[in-house]
């Protein structure tokens, strides 16, 4: 099964259909906060089923702070990150990912991408589509999900990949 990653897209729709565009034919897209209401407007456009979860600028929106999914036999984790202090570290999130069984964790906050292995974890932020930090490109990920693993990728929207 192929999954777009993006997050912190922050209401840029010309860098949305951009990410969109650049992750392809894919079966499921996962949205890791900022803004909740952008992965409203973007299931309402796709045919595809969109998970997502609220931010730290998800000001006054109810939605889901994590989401636990199971696809393909692999367990993955969504959330944004800011409720696990992922600008210091990946500590509590990684404890937080473990306690849950899972494979794999996406999330977003930094608004820096990063496709990463810990202690058997899959750890994936698809940076950002439209507010790039600390030197990086726009960018969002894709993942490829069997039922013997889960691979991560960096797309940036900049460059061939």
């Amino acid at each position: 099964m192929k999954i777009g990653a993006i997050s912190d897209t922050h209401g840029d729709f010309r860098a949305i259909r951009e990410a969109l565009k650049r992750l392809g034919d894919i079966d499921l897209l996962l949205h890791a906060g900022d803004f909740y209401e952008d992965a409203q407007r973007i299931q309402q456009s796709l045919d595809i089923r969109v998970v997502s979860v609220v931010g730290n600028c998800d000001y006054m929106v109810r939605g889901p702070a994590e989401e636990m999914m199971a696809v393909g036999g692999r367990r993955i984790y969504l959330t944004h990150g800011h409720l696990y202090q992922v600008k210091k570290n990946l500590v509590l999130l990684i404890e937080r990912a473990k306690s849950l069984g899972a494979h794999c964790v996406v999330f977003g906050h930094t608004h820096v991408p990063l496709v990463s292995h810990v202690d058997g974890l899959l750890l994936v932020n698809p940076g950002s589509p439209s507010t790039p930090r600390s030197g990086t490109k726009r960018a969002c990920a894709v993942l490829d999900v069997t039922q013997a693993s889960v691979k991560a990728k960096t797309i940036y929207l900049d460059e061939d990949n």
